[in-house]
């Protein structure tokens, strides 16, 4: 036995008798659970490469309750160029990074100065939510230590962590496959209706 080990054990011992000592040593023979695939094992690059399409996930989910609560009126003009450039979302088989970005700088191209300002605002104060979210939890992941970008565009990224790991590495297109960020679309899409 090591001196860590003593220790943790009369510290057991000390704190919650010898049940303690027994529930603890009975969790250490467990074998470790399989690592999960995603968690801080996922490839940083491979986050880096899907940020185009998670943001323009989080850019049509804010877009659209802008929309509905009215912080942003758009004239028929705009309307009509974003339904334009949103509407192939929903038969596109594959939507890659470098699509999305153009597909993100031209939605913001469409929107005045006024506009674009309040969509960046919601989508700070989205970021901001999510830092004082963070800062606040605990995490644990069963596979070593924590994946934040992961993590932070879960909690930000309409379907969570899931949309994520399904968006990394693959060039699918979330907006085809039934879910929340096709409603979301289609939600969007009708509210841009002439």
């Amino acid at each position: 036995m090591t001196r860590l080990t003593m220790r943790v054990t009369l510290a057991l011992l000390l704190l919650g008798g010898a049940s303690a000592v027994s529930q603890a040593a009975d969790r250490a023979l467990q074998p470790l659970p399989p690592r999960v695939a995603g968690g801080a094992s996922m490839n940083v690059g491979a986050i880096q490469d899907a940020l185009p399409t998670l943001d323009l996930l989080i850019t049509v989910q804010l877009l659209g309750g802008l929309l509905e609560r009215q912080g942003i009126t758009l004239d028929a003009g705009a309307t009509q160029e974003l339904r334009v450039l949103l509407l192939p979302l929903l038969s596109r088989e594959e939507l890659r990074p470098a699509d999305a970005r153009r597909l993100q700088a031209s939605v913001y191209a469409v929107l005045s100065p006024s506009q674009e300002l309040t969509l960046k605002q919601a989508r700070a104060a989205l970021e901001a939510r999510v830092r004082a979210f963070m800062t606040r939890a605990r995490f644990a992941t069963p596979d070593g230590p924590l994946n934040l970008t992961l993590t932070r565009y879960g909690l930000m990224v309409p379907g969570g962590q899931a949309t994520v790991k399904a968006v990394v590495g693959a060039n699918g297109n979330p907006y085809v496959q039934a879910g929340v960020n096709a409603e979301l679309l289609t939600r969007l899409l009708k509210l841009l209706e002439p």
